[in-house]
């Protein structure tokens, strides 16, 4: 297996966590959090289909961009349920980033979320206008899914698209129950320990690549995740948003100084943040900048435009104004009435 390859799944497979969210979720309070020790699900008790919204909206900036129809649909609006954050977000990252990837511009994706009738279980509907079958991402996808008790289905449908269809039990007495029930053997797991690299870093990466050759089953997804947990370059790449997150408020922060806490040269530093995001070392840090400004507006309501500025770098609220527009093509006290109003 080739480097590249592992890196690949090694990105995809742990950018868990939200792309506007740059930090880790909290860990619930122990009475609603449940881990199962033999396949590392961690289930919390969370609104399910505020959390399905969420992390669908991540990709709607993506969506815009191509000029893709983007909309998502949860009925109930909000449901409290049992659910592996974690995973139902790979999960999301997966399937929609081949999806975007195959989807032509001006296409059309649409997300839907409902429950049954006895509020056990979610199914969660994803429909596109593809011309080309959903292929690798089925395979970790469908792998998490089972991870998580349910079930995965997909067809294509030639005119007409790709749909997918998710069932996840969210009852904790349920899970509880199927977990019970699984053999010792399928209960073995060599994954680690969770880490975390935000979405907020849109990778010069369309979709999962797999190694040439693999077939369903022939090695197993701990495996593969363990191979590229110790890829240089993920590590790398870990620490590369960490230094930025640490240093947010200040306005002085460059290339010099991000190189300096990678223990790298400013040139160094620059190809291996090419290669990995597609991005120089300015536009990694300005983007950063600018999603860590989208959250603070939507989790601090009464913040201005300026004090969100001031907090994320910027010097001067019309250069951040100036470079919001040019990042979201829109101003930020337009982009942040629209997020609040949602």
């Amino acid at each position: 297996m080739s480097i590249l390859n592992v890196l690949f799944i090694a990105i995809i497979l742990f950018l868990a966590g939200y792309s506007l969210r740059l930090k880790l979720r909290q860990k619930p309070e122990s009475g609603n959090f449940l881990t199962f020790e033999g396949l590392n699900l961690q289930v919390s008790n969370d609104d399910v289909m505020q959390f399905i919204r969420d992390t669908a909206e991540n990709f709607r900036p993506t969506m815009e961009s191509r000029n893709i129809s983007f909309n998502v649909k949860c009925s109930p609006e909000s449901m409290m349920g049992w659910i592996d954050t974690e995973k139902l977000d790979t999960i999301f990252l997966l399937l929609l980033a081949d999806i975007i990837k195959g989807c032509p511009e001006e296409g059309k994706i649409t997300i839907q979320a409902s429950t049954n009738r006895n509020f056990d279980s979610v199914t969660i509907r994803i429909n596109d206008n593809s011309s080309t079958s959903l292929t690798k991402s089925l395979f970790i996808a469908r792998q998490l899914v089972n991870m998580h008790h349910g079930n995965l289905r997909s067809e294509h449908y030639e005119g007409q698209g790709n749909t997918v269809i998710i069932e996840l039990p969210i009852k904790k007495d349920i899970l509880v129950a199927k977990q019970a029930t699984l053999p010792t053997e399928q209960t073995a797991s060599t994954q680690p320990s969770s880490f975390h690299i935000p979405t907020n870093i849109q990778l010069n990466i369309p979709t999962i690549e797999l190694p040439e050759g693999i077939a369903e089953g022939s090695q197993s997804l701990g495996t593969l995740v363990q191979q590229a947990y110790n890829s240089p370059s993920h590590q790398f790449l870990q620490k590369a948003t960490k230094c930025v997150q640490e240093h947010l408020d200040d306005s002085d922060y460059d290339r010099d100084a991000f190189a300096a806490d990678m223990g790298a040269s400013a040139s160094t530093l620059y190809n291996k943040l090419r290669a990995l995001t597609g991005k120089n070392v300015t536009v990694f840090i300005r983007d950063i900048r600018i999603q860590t400004a989208i959250k603070l507006a939507k989790d601090h309501p009464d913040l201005r435009v300026s004090d969100i500025a001031y907090r994320v770098g910027f010097k001067d609220p019309k250069y951040f104004a100036t470079t919001f527009k040019k990042v979201t093509g829109k101003q930020p006290k337009e982009y942040f009435d629209e997020i609040r109003n949602e």
